[in-house]
């Protein structure tokens, strides 16, 4: 429940368990924007857009994965 929510001085009480979702819309802002900019012909947009997002999440997701178990099983065993 917001009462006493200061914007842009305190998280938004709902979205703090779910922040990591927020990537995806970012994700897919981003690419819209670039492949806007950075493509010439507009009938494969939209593929490229969704082409981008997907390769872009993927990774992000590798990258936390990696990133965990290197916390989790490297860093203890030093």
């Amino acid at each position: 429940m917001i009462v006493a929510w200061i914007p842009f001085l305190q998280p938004v009480p709902e979205l703090v368990s779910y922040w990591y979702l927020l990537c995806v819309p970012l994700v897919v802002g981003v690419a819209m924007i670039y492949k806007a900019v950075w493509i010439a012909e507009g009938r494969s947009w939209g593929q490229q857009v969704v082409v981008m997002s997907v390769l872009v999440v993927a990774g992000l997701l590798g990258l936390a994965v990696v990133l965990g178990v290197f916390v989790q099983v490297v860093i203890p065993g030093l």
